[in-house]
């Protein structure tokens, strides 16, 4: 093989970090002349504009604060005011037997955890707030009940709307309850989906082929996800958000 030149020498310094000690001095000159190049080059350089299509990030507490109001205004309408106005919470005649009613309760307990759960999580690893279309979040959430499914709030809403039905024995919650799930699968598919492949690419799409969008897995094909800690940042992230290997991005999915 062709003994590199002191240029070459310096190149290859430069560019893989070896010490500028250990060139010979013809090397060390050329070293010397490209970082100098180099520094030139980078202080001429033009300023690139800013992208004004870039999702704009916010502070944590930002993000803590709109999903705590987005879950007590819009969530609340949806799960609270809306089944209230369809039934002041009054019991239908005749009412349905215990067991069902205790099912109910069941449902609506569960889903009320899993709804509270993903807006924590999303808020603290997505680090943004979960207003249907273009993703606000800095990274996409995939921790918590992310895990076992795409669309956590959504399908933990539609299993509360549907124990209220079971509860009070009112049919036409579990109506509201398939056309809430119609108009979020519709929102999922046609707004939220693509919008989240426009923001995260590869990572979001090897996300949705790992984890169903509507029916939870029981059996996480994802591994646990570590809180992030300063600046945002996950165990495994660097300064510029690289990714380990094989896990893919958080999701800012609903």
């Amino acid at each position: 093989m062709a003994k590199m030149t002191p240029e070459q020498e310096a190149a290859y310094a430069l560019d893989f970090g070896v010490a500028r000690s250990d060139l010979l001095p013809e090397a060390q000159l050329a070293y010397d002349r490209l970082a100098e190049q180099r520094a030139r080059a980078r202080a001429q350089a033009p300023v690139a504009p800013a992208d004004a299509s870039a999702p704009v990030t916010m502070p944590r507490w930002v993000a803590a604060v709109g999903t705590a109001v987005f879950a007590l205004i819009v969530q609340g309408a949806g799960v609270v005011l809306l089944p209230y106005a369809f039934t002041r919470w009054q019991p239908g005649t005749p009412q349905w037997p215990v067991a069902v009613r205790v099912i109910g309760v069941a449902l609506i307990a569960v889903g009320g955890i899993v709804v509270a759960w993903a807006f924590a999580q999303f808020a603290a690893e997505g680090v943004g707030v979960p207003i249907p279309g273009e993703p606000n979040s800095q990274r996409l959430t995939v921790g918590g009940p992310y895990r076992y499914v795409c669309n956590p709030l959504y399908v933990a809403s539609v299993v509360a709307i549907s124990g209220q039905a079971l509860l009070l024995s009112r049919p036409v919650l579990l109506v509201y309850a398939a056309a809430f799930l119609a108009i979020t699968f519709f929102l999922v598919h046609w707004i939220e989906d693509p919008a989240l492949a426009r923001r995260f690419g590869e990572q979001f799409e090897d996300y949705r082929k790992q984890v169903p969008g509507w029916w939870p897995r029981w059996r996480s094909p994802l591994p646990a996800v570590e809180p992030a800690g300063e600046g945002g940042k996950h165990p495994g992230e660097d300064g510029g958000g690289e990714q380990q290997p094989g896990r893919p991005r958080r999701r800012a999915h609903r």
